[in-house]
């Protein structure tokens, strides 16, 4: 064995054991759902192989996969990084994959990262571009959940929906107060920190030169970061629209999945009900311990749409959904994520 693949050993292992806790969470969460509404798992319906709708579901995942590049691509653009469409694609892929083999997600921008700077662009001005494109699609996703939750009163969950607005409009405070602290305050940010790892030096889980090492990284990559949000908001206009507008496109097709697959099943689905029940399901998903929101994400559809889906259909829909946007884009990812990132990107 190599230095790489000893070295690559470890994350080889955690990352399996993500990807196994999330076939177990969503297996579990599948079976609960067959067994409380007594449909048993998933059964096979020609109807979603048909040519038509072989068709339709193929221009739903060409729209979502390429809205899901573009969005960091014009994000990247805007920043003035020096990458194509072309190299961007390949990250959507190993972005799926890490985000949903990781708790809350959290793997996703660190594998970004590691990519865009094998692809040459700084990590300050990385960071700051999925940062971005994260926040542009959580101000969509944290705006049009409260105001489906209160244009549809009757939909709640653990509680009233007034309850869940307000942990929403929580959550969205707490997050954008901690961006605009990085963004105008970055010392208070890198004091903080600096704080945090001198305690650890002192409880000798770190050590001291290992903590001047991330210290002087902290304070470089925290200006790039600063200056990379600074750049996007006095950069090309056009380049901003278009990235809000191809973040809508990307929500838009994961969101509308559902009702298609109704559609396609004989049912007439209300869309814009079927958009903003997901606009919440994805909303729980950001905060789920489990890997990818496995289980957590199964359930939470399953609860807001049984009055929506026709006894019998209601697992074949969340499975097809889950198969379609998350499963089908996990197998690429992995196999991109290998080819693309080699023992050194799966070693962290």
């Amino acid at each position: 064995m190599t230095k790489d693949e000893r070295a690559a050993t470890p994350g080889r292992v955690r990352f399996a054991l993500g990807a196994v806790a999330f076939l177990l969470f969503s297996g579990a969460a599948f079976w609960a759902i067959g067994a409380f509404l007594g449909e048993g798992m998933p059964r096979f319906d020609p109807r979603l192989v048909t040519p038509r709708a072989v068709a339709l579901i193929g221009a739903f995942l060409l729209v979502y996969f390429l809205a899901d590049g573009l969005r960091l691509y014009f994000v990247l653009r805007a920043l003035e990084a020096p990458v194509a469409f072309g190299q961007i694609l390949p990250l959507v892929f190993v972005n799926l994959f890490f985000s949903n083999i990781t708790p809350m997600a959290t793997g996703g921008g660190f594998a970004q990262i590691w990519y865009l700077k094998n692809c040459g662009v700084a990590v300050g001005v990385s960071a700051a571009a999925t940062t971005i494109r994260t926040i542009l699609a959580m101000l969509v996703i944290f705006v049009s959940a409260p105001l489906f939750l209160v244009a549809a009163p009757t939909v709640g969950i653990a509680g009233s929906p007034a309850a869940l607005v307000n942990t929403i409009a929580a959550v969205l405070a707490a997050y954008m107060a901690g961006f605009l602290i990085l963004l105008l305050r970055p010392a208070w940010l890198i004091a903080l920190c600096e704080k945090g790892m001198r305690l650890l030096e002192r409880l000798h889980l770190l050590g001291a030169e290992r903590r001047l090492t991330w210290t002087d990284a902290l304070h470089r990559e925290a200006g790039a970061f600063a200056a990379g949000f600074r750049r996007f908001l006095s950069g090309s206009w056009r380049l901003s629209v278009a990235a809000m507008l191809a973040t809508i496109a990307f929500l838009l097709t994961l969101f509308a999945m559902p009702a298609l697959l109704m559609a396609l099943l004989g049912l007439d689905p209300d869309w814009l009900s079927v958009i903003g029940t997901l606009s919440v399901v994805t909303f729980l998903m950001y905060f789920a311990p489990t890997p990818g929101g496995a289980g957590f994400s199964e359930l939470a559809f399953a609860g807001l749409m049984a009055g929506q889906v026709g006894e019998g259909q209601l697992v074949l829909v969340i499975f097809a959904w889950r198969l379609l946007t998350i499963y089908l884009g996990m197998a690429i990812g992995a196999v991109v994520s290998i080819r693309t990132l080699g023992p050194r990107g799966l070693r962290a």
